[in-house]
């Protein structure tokens, strides 16, 4: 690895802040954030992967675990927004939506293009799907669970770095494909541009990361039989 890929490795292991308190916290706290607390689990196991077992340099490899990742987060997201909303969405509904998101990535990974290039189009729509997602819940919040301040509201700390986040990651993807140039069928980037938008990406990462771990630690614990009942009067 050279200087600048330490350097971008060890902000990546800010994950490791919320999948940590996840793995404490996982079977103490409100089920209906578990999709997430096993996203930040995952997330912390993938970027180790990464670090250490694939290359930097090596772009397919990259690519492949990007893409494969991509599809993962999408619908683990995705699943958690479900579990979220309220009233209970038809669930027919969202499982048709969550198969045309697996239908789409398999059809550009597969079809259109090859699953170890860079591949924007799935990138780019669902990440615009969970920005989306995000801001519908934080207008829930705010109108229906105004009693709890929105700085204690995990669900709340959570879609903000979401929107945060996924904003940022589309601006990557659609400026690296806005700028890119195909040469004799090799397409490639401006290093210096490219060099950039990822030095912020970083710090965009490891805040998102802060945010994430504060909301982890936010989350309601589960309720005990005793808790449930304590204010009936038998």
């Amino acid at each position: 690895m050279s200087a600048g890929d330490v350097w971008r490795f060890a902000f990546s292991l800010s994950v490791a802040f919320p999948a940590i308190v996840s793995i404490i916290c996982f079977k103490k706290v409100n089920e209906g954030y578990r999709p997430f607390l096993i996203y930040t689990i995952v997330s912390l196991i993938n970027e180790l992967l990464v670090g250490f077992v694939i290359v930097p340099n090596n772009k397919k490899g990259m690519n492949l675990d990007n893409n494969i990742f991509y599809l993962f987060e999408a619908l683990i997201l995705f699943a958690q927004f479900y579990l979220w909303k309220r009233p209970r969405p038809n669930k027919l509904y969202w499982g048709i939506l969550a198969g045309v998101l697996t239908a789409g990535w398999i059809f550009e990974n597969f079809v259109a293009k090859s699953i170890i290039k860079y591949n924007i189009v799935f990138a780019v729509s669902y990440s615009f799907l969970l920005v989306l997602l995000s801001v519908q819940t934080i207008n829930y919040i705010i109108i229906n669970e105004g009693r709890v301040s929105l700085t204690k509201n995990a669900k709340f700390i959570i879609c903000t770095a979401t929107i945060i986040l996924f904003i940022y990651n589309m601006f990557v993807f659609i400026t690296m494909n806005a700028t890119a140039k195909n040469i004799n069928g090799t397409v490639l980037y401006d290093k210096v541009l490219v060099s950039n938008i990822f030095a912020i990406k970083v710090y965009v990462n490891a805040f998102c990361n802060l945010l994430y771990g504060i909301a982890v630690c936010l989350i309601p614990q589960k309720k005990s039989t005793g808790e449930l009942f304590k204010n009936f009067d038998f």
